[in-house]
């Protein structure tokens, strides 16, 4: 199976000058956690609800005078959408991610597939593998204390 076959090819999308508050009404009207950063043509970036709260609010800047730029990831991981499941699995595995930008071979966005894609349509194997892998905690500190 194919990612294309899988992902939603609708995505919510700003740009690296666009507020943060704008990224966070976006993503409460459309319920979802994650934007991609750039255009159709090209992605520059990601940006999750986490970023607004961990690289924004925490920051020590007035959340007022950032923007996307100030908080996304820059360069994310993607797939193209004829990858397999099994390889865009493998590098959310790999790099522990829960969504993972698609895109076509001119390197423009045609969607993306989360965790939960690959979850819902995977064998029971490969998603127990992929929920495990993805939810290890980057810091072994907090999981010794969990």
């Amino acid at each position: 199976m194919n990612v294309s076959e899988i992902m939603v090819n609708i995505v919510q999308m700003v740009t690296r000058d666009d507020s943060l508050d704008k990224a966070a009404r976006i993503m409460k009207k459309y319920d979802i956690g994650c934007l991609l950063v750039g255009a159709e043509e090209g992605l520059e970036g990601v940006v999750t609800d986490r970023d607004l709260v961990c690289r924004g609010m925490a920051s020590t800047q007035s959340v007022d005078n950032m923007t996307i730029a100030d908080v996304m990831s820059p360069e994310p991981f993607w797939c193209l959408k004829d990858d397999t499941v099994n390889q865009a699995a493998s590098i959310m595995e790999e790099r522990q991610i829960r969504r993972l930008p698609v895109l076509d071979h001119d390197q423009r966005v045609v969607g993306i597939v989360s965790l939960g894609d690959i979850c819902t349509h995977a064998p029971h194997e490969l998603a127990g593998e992929l929920i495990e892998e993805v939810s290890k905690p980057e810091h072994t500190f907090l999981a010794e204390t969990a």
